[in-house]
């Protein structure tokens, strides 16, 4: 069951910023991401980081990877998004990673697609949390 986000479309129609575990369970075929598969998903470079520096990843798993990452659109990093993932990581102790999809997502006033509970303590973005 995914918890009720406010906002349904953020920049050129894109519905969502997508957190790395989105990925990884579209890749696992997992029911729960079906309903969001027509959704219009931009990423943040460090989920493609993420993603593809995975130890052991065979060249078969990183064209796939990056195939998928295709269909969607990457977030440019830009200064202001630096000073966010700044202050939503003192506020918060967020990882990194974290901190700049979050940080992303305010940035580009759209909700954040994640199965993390952490980001729910963040109050200025956002989210859709998805319960797997």
């Amino acid at each position: 069951m995914a918890s009720v986000t406010k906002k349904l479309f953020g920049m050129n129609g894109v519905n969502y910023l997508a957190d790395t575990n989105c990925f990884i369970y579209m890749l696992d075929e997992h029911p729960m991401l079906e309903q969001f598969a027509a959704s219009k998903w931009t990423f943040s470079y460090i989920t493609e980081m993420e993603l593809l520096s995975k130890k052991g990843i065979t060249k078969e798993q990183d064209s796939i990877i990056r195939q998928m990452l295709a269909t969607c659109s990457r977030a440019v990093h830009t200064q202001e998004i630096t000073e966010l993932t700044i202050k939503l990581r003192r506020k918060y102790s967020l990882k990194l990673p974290d901190a700049i999809i979050a940080a992303t997502a305010k940035s580009l006033d759209i909700p954040i697609l994640t199965a993390d509970k952490g980001f729910s303590l963040i109050t200025e973005v956002d989210m859709l949390i998805l319960e797997l």
